[in-house]
């Protein structure tokens, strides 16, 4: 029987809330592997930080090891590969995740990788371990005599048609140090943001039955290492079919499960009437304590722009309704898109503040600068601006290694005042919130100096001036390498 060893790599940067669950997207293909007879080990160099002894260890009766990568864990997953090349060099190195589906052909004609997994995971792996011929394979790519091979797409997967997690796959002290519980209830998303992985990659929406999430839900709600934790649900959106949606809520309130739990929303949901008084109660009752909002901008002219279907009062309405219950809404923002003018930007800022006033309970991720992805109209306009994308997998790691972002503003033609955009989130972070907040960011400093920071960024909110950044460069120099 083959063997596969399932890794995620370190991200080359520590950022919060990447190691506050588990990748889903692997341990959705481990247990569907191992559902077929597939011998398969998992390792996560995220939360295990004896990862690269396990792979020394693990790695050496391997057929196949399946590496899985975004864009900032490319330089440990070069890193990974080349330990597997010394141990194991009849090994074959499957690269897969978000950035080798973006970017085929760079990622495949790595020394490094023997086959490209692009797309949805599980069944292109499954025949991999098969045996069946590579040019039979959908969804992958791979070198022969010398040439880059690209099969065609394979279809969406049915997550209806897939077993529930295995969590003996994973290693008991992940588990024993999750923060957030993963469950994923459903693939993909219907709406059409032009900047959105799901919209470029034609990802409709997919759901679990009902019974399939409450079935899962019950076995975490029994497992010892899930006891007092809370779960999320990492659906792109938990409530396009609102029925669908209720009966889970109903179903966990009637198990009388209770177990804090969040997910992800969209705030037009609201207006419509979707989501109303009443069904906020319930999910309240049912343990909700958290809703996540991709608000994106403030600008009426870049929502429209990026097909986003939500207004500004809107995204207000939506906290309002969401405190009312006393369930944390989240917001995330970005700023720096092709054709955003400052006065786009600071209509971002303005809708920030009216947010964060509304309460300390509201939550405000970003404004993070905007990412080009390949296939969208946007990132059309970038390369119709100037801008040039990394043109190999070293070129990416080396750009990983040595900016705070992989795609560094200064890089970016289409961005008139880049100091502006850069800074935004740590003006917005420090300055946006109360002092109290501002200085529990996680944000490691001396505290005095911290404290000199904050107050700065505080009078730069009240005021609105963002010129002349001393103390952010000076911050970003010292503190934040």
């Amino acid at each position: 029987m083959r063997k596969v060893l399932l890794i995620n790599p370190p991200f080359n940067i520590t950022k919060e809330n990447y190691d506050s669950s588990i990748s889903v997207g692997l341990l959705s293909i481990a247990t569907y592997l191992n559902s077929r007879g597939v011998l398969v080990e998992m390792i996560d160099g995220v939360r295990q930080k004896n990862y690269l002894e396990l792979v020394k260890e693990k790695i050496k009766d391997c057929e196949y090891a399946g590496i899985s990568v975004m864009t900032m864990q490319i330089p440990r997953a070069l890193d990974v590969c080349r330990l597997i090349r010394e141990l194991n060099p009849d090994c074959k190195i499957i690269w897969g995740g978000a950035h080798p589906t973006f970017f085929i052909r760079q990622t495949v004609a790595h020394q490094l990788a023997d086959i490209v997994c692009y797309g949805e995971g599980e069944l292109t792996m499954l025949e991999i371990m098969q045996g069946v011929s590579l040019s039979y394979v959908k969804g992958i790519a791979y070198k022969k005599e010398g040439r880059i091979i690209v099969n065609p797409p394979r279809e969406l997967h049915d997550p209806a048609k897939t077993v529930l997690f295995n969590w003996d796959i994973v290693a008991k002290e992940i588990l024993r140090n999750l923060y957030l519980i993963p469950s994923l209830t459903s693939r993909g998303c219907p709406h059409l943001c032009t900047f959105c992985i799901n919209a470029i990659l034609k990802n409709s929406w997919r759901p679990r039955s009902v019974e399939q999430v409450l079935n899962d839900l019950e076995i975490i709600h029994r497992k010892d290492y899930f006891q007092n934790k809370k779960i999320r649900f990492w659906d792109e959106n938990f409530f396009v079919n609102i029925k669908r949606a209720k009966d889970i809520v109903e179903g966990m309130a009637q198990r009388k499960f209770h177990i804090p739990w969040e997910t992800t929303v969209r705030a037009d949901y609201f207006r419509s009437g979707m989501i109303d008084d009443a069904f906020l109660s319930k999910m309240k009752e049912s343990g909700c304590y958290l809703l996540s909002f991709g608000a994106e901008s403030g600008s009426p002219r870049i929502l429209k722009k990026i097909a986003k279907g939500v207004t500004p009062e809107e995204i207000v309405n939506s906290a309002i309704m969401c405190l009312k219950y006393d369930i944390i809404p989240q917001y995330s923002f970005m700023i720096g898109l092709p054709g955003e003018e400052k006065s786009d930007m600071m209509m971002t800022l303005n809708l920030v503040d009216r947010l964060a006033r509304l309460s300390e309970k509201v939550q405000i991720l970003g404004p993070q600068t905007f990412r080009p992805y390949p296939g969208s109209t946007l990132y059309e306009e970038c390369l119709e601006a100037g801008w040039r994308a990394p043109e190999s997998i070293d070129e990416w790691a080396y750009l990983a290694e040595n900016q705070l972002s992989y795609l560094a503003v200064k890089n970016f033609p289409w961005v008139k005042d880049k100091d502006f955009v850069e800074s935004m989130e740590a003006y917005v972070r420090f300055g946006a919130h109360s002092i109290k907040s501002a200085l529990g960011s996680s944000v490691k400093a001396n505290r005095i100096l911290k404290l000199g920071f904050v107050l700065i960024c505080q009078l730069r909110w009240k005021v609105k001036w963002f010129t002349w950044q001393m103390e952010f460069k000076l911050a970003k120099k010292f503190v934040t390498k």
